[in-house]
């Protein structure tokens, strides 16, 4: 087959591209550009798509001897993925960013475009399997992210190939390391991946055991159980009477025009975003 291998720069997805050329298929690596303006680096496992995991993920093209480019989707992805986020959020619920990434971007946008240039198959270092075009849990329960996926439909599935679902976590990080790829050992990537960066701003509203107080915070720390924990809520706890938090309003209009904030409970938003 003519296979798509979407490459994150992380050690699946670089594995999953590896095990496609050993099968003998004719495979072309591809790296999504997400953001407009992407971090040079990134930190530990907070975050992807920067300069730096482009630059992870040709190296290991190159080690595989095959094509590698990078498309730009970052248009793409403000649009369907973190502006579909931010509404979500402001309407008080909570909203999977990898969920709809999946689905709009790597399944739809990534994927109608490798049809298009005549690519049978796109592959991707997702943790999951197929089974007579069924989407099936992945061997490695701990790293299983069919749930991301379970929004795609059978035709998009028809054409996916999924080459790490069938082994554990640490077989990859191991068969990486035996192929030489520097990746072998990068940390995974997982939760929310594009604050800071929200293309508008967010209008918090904290109550706490006083009087209720309006906040905005530089960086909004959607990865937190509990919102004040992270430096970025630093302003927001401060803003607050001592006690613990109980509830925050979420807003994409400024105070002065209150009945556009939606109540919001603060829920986690953490998942792991197939690298």
């Amino acid at each position: 087959m003519r296979v798509l291998a979407a490459m994150s720069g992380g050690v699946d997805s670089s594995v999953a591209a590896a095990r496609m050329v050993d099968a003998g298929h004719d495979v072309v690596g591809v790296h999504l550009a997400l953001s407009q303006a992407p971090g040079t680096l990134r930190t530990g496992s907070r975050g992807c798509c920067s300069k730096e995991d482009a630059a992870d993920a040709r190296r290991v093209a190159d080690i595989l001897g095959i094509p590698f480019y990078v498309w730009d989707f970052a248009d793409r992805f403000e649009h369907d993925v973190i502006e579909d986020f931010v509404d979500s959020y402001a309407r008080g619920e909570t909203p999977n960013p990898c969920v709809r990434c999946n689905e709009r971007i790597k399944f739809s946008a990534l994927s109608a475009k490798a049809l298009a240039l005549g690519f049978d198959a796109v592959a991707t270092g997702h943790y999951a399997r197929l089974s007579q075009a069924r989407l099936r849990r992945a061997v490695d329960a701990d790293k299983d992210q069919s749930y991301v996926l379970a929004v795609l439909t059978a035709e998009q599935l028809r054409h996916a190939t999924f080459p790490v679902g069938d082994t554990p976590k640490p077989e990859i990080r191991a068969e990486a390391a035996r192929r030489g790829l520097a990746v072998a050992d990068k940390p995974d990537s997982h939760d929310i991946c594009f604050p800071p960066g929200i293309p508008r701003p967010f209008w918090v509203r904290v109550s706490a055991s006083g009087p209720a107080r309006w906040s905005m915070p530089a960086a909004p720390c959607w990865h937190s159980t509990t919102v004040c924990t992270a430096s970025p809520w630093a302003s927001v706890r401060a803003s607050a009477s001592p006690g613990p938090v109980l509830m925050v309003s979420l807003a994409t209009s400024p105070p002065s025009t209150p009945n556009r904030a939606r109540s919001a409970s603060v829920r986690p938003v953490t998942s792991t975003c197939g690298r």
